[in-house]
């Protein structure tokens, strides 16, 4: 048998195909994680999947710069594929200036980014996200954290931890130590601190310049501590940032559990167009974050010129998905109509058409399978109603019905389907 090699009739690498079950199981999730954004005031946006290479490339940093699916168009012009919404969105508000801020605005869509592909890290992926923009105020960070958590909990991702940090903070830090020149070193190495050892990360701030003792006293200074233990060390750093934190404190409590955060000096995301507070979350067992975001203050002058301050979240759908067991939802088929003859169709249709007005789903047969193979096929696709109609119930002016679920049968009267549509 001829056709297409495997490596053609399987997705591109690090992309995936979304069969029913799947499909309708990202479908509850944004239904779910839209629900929750829509009750905070947030509305939805979408952007073109494909950007100029330069509006991408502006603030991503060269690890994501290197990760953009970037190509030339048929005119020349450098194109690339959006890595995450929030820099399309700050493109779409530097020619929308006039727009009241601030802006509340959410999306469910696919990014993509170049990257190898492994375990929860696809190539093609979805992110449902929420971007809050023109507040510098610490109520704002709170509320954003909020929706953050009430997202999570909505999908039902119970034991979940989100772990904040402060890019602020960190700095203040290597500005006492007296390492501030060795910031991007330090932050890449920080950035890999769930993944390597202790030791790994430490050598890779000393490779990068930093001395032994300064890495190993970073490393240990970067541990979890609660956020109470968290205000009193950044207003030893900063009294301004303490106060800052003393007010988010105070706004974040009055809306969740504080118990659901941690704050980690580790956190510090790998975009470089972060300024302030940054944020993760990890999921029960789940190994990879699921999600995360932080303030962008810098990020909206780039592009429109006009000092704009802003933060939000992204979560990476397939892995919340994953974290909270949301393999597939199955969505059976209502009814499923079989005729034994042609003289049966125009009621078949009519049933049909009855049915499907009442918001019901309705397969006709067409023809091609006798009874028993319909069973079969309707078991294995799912389907709660099955229809039959013969000579015998035309006769009668019935149709029987079975239901699959209760392994019953009975007889309703055509003339019920036949009333107002």
């Amino acid at each position: 048998m001829s056709g297409l090699p495997d490596y053609l009739r399987r997705p591109p690498r690090g992309m995936r195909d979304w069969l029913p079950p799947q499909f309708y199981a990202l479908r509850h999730m944004e239904e779910t994680l839209s629900k929750v954004a829509e009750a905070f005031g947030y509305r939805r946006v979408e952007t073109p999947v494909v950007e100029h290479f330069e509006v991408l490339a502006k603030k991503a940093g060269q690890e994501v710069v290197n990760e953009i699916y970037y190509f030339k168009d048929k005119a020349g012009r450098d194109l690339g594929l959006r890595f995450d919404m929030t820099v399309p969105i700050a493109r779409v508000i530097s020619y929308n200036l006039s727009l009241p801020r601030p802006i509340r605005w959410y999306y469910f869509t696919k990014v993509f980014r170049y990257d190898e592909p492994q375990h929860g890290r696809y190539r093609e992926f979805y992110q449902f996200g929420i971007e809050l923009i023109g507040s510098a105020s610490p109520r704002a960070d709170a509320e954003v954290l909020q929706v953050f958590t009430q997202a999570l909990d909505a999908v039902g991702a119970r034991s979940y931890i989100v772990k904040i940090n402060d890019r602020r903070v960190v700095d203040k830090l290597l500005e006492r130590l007296g390492v501030s020149a060795y910031r991007d070193v330090i932050y890449r190495a920080l950035d890999k601190k769930l993944k390597l050892s202790r030791e790994e990360v430490i050598k890779l701030m000393a490779e990068g310049g930093v001395s032994l003792d300064t890495a190993e006293r970073i490393y240990d200074i970067a541990e979890e501590m609660s956020i109470d233990e968290a205000v009193n060390v950044i207003t030893k750093l900063d009294s301004g940032l303490g106060s800052f934190y003393n007010k988010l404190l105070k706004y974040l409590e009055a809306a969740v559990s504080l118990d659901k955060f941690r704050f980690d000096m580790s956190i510090v995301r790998g975009l470089d167009y972060y300024t302030g507070m940054v944020f993760e979350a990890f999921a029960g067992e789940y190994k990879l974050a699921v999600g995360g975001g932080g303030r962008y203050d810098d990020l909206l002058e780039l592009y429109s010129g006009v000092k704009m301050p802003a933060l939000g979240f992204a979560i990476g759908v397939e892995r919340l998905m994953e974290a909270v067991g949301l393999e597939g939802v199955e969505k059976p088929l209502d009814y499923y109509i079989y005729i034994f003859d042609d003289d049966a169709y125009p009621h078949a249709v009519a049933i049909a058409k009855r049915l499907r007005s009442a918001g019901y789903s309705v397969v006709v047969e067409l023809g091609e399978k006798n009874l028993k193979e319909v069973f079969e096929y309707i078991l294995k696709i799912g389907t709660r109603y099955l229809i039959i109609i013969g000579k015998k119930e035309l006769e009668k002016g019935v149709v029987k019905i079975r239901d699959l679920q209760r392994r019953e049968e009975f007889e309703k009267p055509l003339s019920e389907f036949y009333g107002t549509t």
